[in-house]
């Protein structure tokens, strides 16, 4: 099984991109987040579901208490309103600068070393330069499962 197997080939965050866009390319592809690239098409950093709703969604309490609050906060939901709010937020405000990489001749373990260091559950794939897409811990243990179903 090589890591060239499990790429999936997705859209790219730009400048000027609403976040109901990025959501949009990352459900498409079933990925959590997706490259961003400057006016030169260089990736800069990376668009992050997770970022996203982590810094528009949930207050910061909630985060750092979340194990002490029950079940009844229903006025802490998140509203229609807010959900329209942040779809319509530029992505250029949520861009992550760390954005990590492999290529495509880069071993399974090295690839989840570097996901493990880099505290995420996916890398994009660049071959000199060129995105090639991105690979998942779903799509690793997807590959492992069909490698299995065909011994």
């Amino acid at each position: 099984m090589k890591l060239v197997d499990v790429i999936k080939p997705t859209g790219i965050g730009r400048p000027g991109m609403l976040v109901k866009d990025v959501f949009r390319l990352c459900v498409e592809a079933d990925v959590p987040g997706i490259p961003f690239v400057d006016e030169r098409q260089q990736i800069i950093g990376k668009l992050s579901i997770r970022h996203v709703l982590k810094q528009t969604c949930i207050p910061d309490f909630m985060v750092k208490h979340a194990h002490l609050l029950g079940d009844s906060l229903h006025h802490l939901d998140i509203s229609k309103e807010l959900l329209a709010s942040v779809l319509a937020c530029p992505a250029d405000d949520f861009v992550l600068p760390n954005s990590p990489q492999a290529t495509s001749n880069t071993p399974f373990s090295k690839a989840l070393a570097i996901m493990e260091e880099q505290d995420t559950t996916y890398l994009f794939v660049l071959d000199q330069g060129i995105y090639k897409g991105t690979i998942s811990i779903m799509g690793i243990a997807h590959a492992m499962l069909e490698e299995n179903r065909a011994v």
